[in-house]
């Protein structure tokens, strides 16, 4: 009677296939890890940033982000209609984020790619409602015209209830930009970045 007997090097080659699929499966597994809890804190910061928090509060919502000088709100000085929820289109971009593919590589590292919105991205689905092709997003870092004759009052004219754009009158007022998409962005950009070359110790 015949026995049949792996060669020494079968059982090798077996052995290194076994713990080359449990070394992938580790990897992976850091790397959706580390994935989520950048994707997590991105959409914390997002949904914690002075900004946001102002805008979501709607037109009863006091100025603390700063950007007014304390007068009014971003809702009613930027022109939303009441009821409006101008962030959601954001938060439902971040919520998207994903990774598309893990590739582990010959030399033992991992290549991870992630779809993620550029601040360009947004700045295209936050258009300023009296001004087309201008996003009120990118407005908060660069500035946003007019606030010389914002009038913080309640008004039936007002698209949000409260706030008024008189031409004729100018307070001296200026808005003060803020740090806003861009930055949330480029940190999670920097906190994904060590996925792209990803390897156990």
């Amino acid at each position: 009677m015949n026995f049949s007997r792996n060669s020494p090097s079968n059982i090798r080659k077996e052995i290194d296939f076994r713990k080359s699929i449990e070394y992938i499966k580790a990897v992976r597994q850091i790397i959706n890890q580390e994935f989520n809890e950048a994707k997590l804190k991105l959409i914390d910061d997002f949904n914690s940033h002075p900004v946001t928090k102002e805008i979501d509060g709607g037109s009863g919502a006091s100025n603390i982000s700063g950007t007014l000088g304390g007068k009014g709100n971003l809702f009613s000085f930027i022109g939303f209609k009441y009821g409006d929820k101008p962030t959601e289109v954001i938060k439902e971009m971040l919520e998207r984020i994903e990774i598309t593919s893990i590739t582990t590589q010959r030399d033992g590292y991992a290549k991870t790619h992630v779809l993620y919105p550029r601040a360009d991205d947004i700045f295209m689905v936050t258009p300023l409602p009296w001004a087309d092709g201008r996003s009120w997003a990118k407005g908060i870092e660069s500035g946003i015209s007019n606030f010389g004759q914002y009038l913080d009052l309640k008004a039936d004219a007002s698209r949000s209830g409260r706030g008024l754009q008189n031409e004729k009158i100018e307070t001296g007022l200026t808005f003060s930009t803020r740090p806003y998409i861009t930055d949330l962005i480029k940190d999670f950009e920097k906190s994904i970045l060590s996925l792209n070359r990803k390897k156990l110790a």
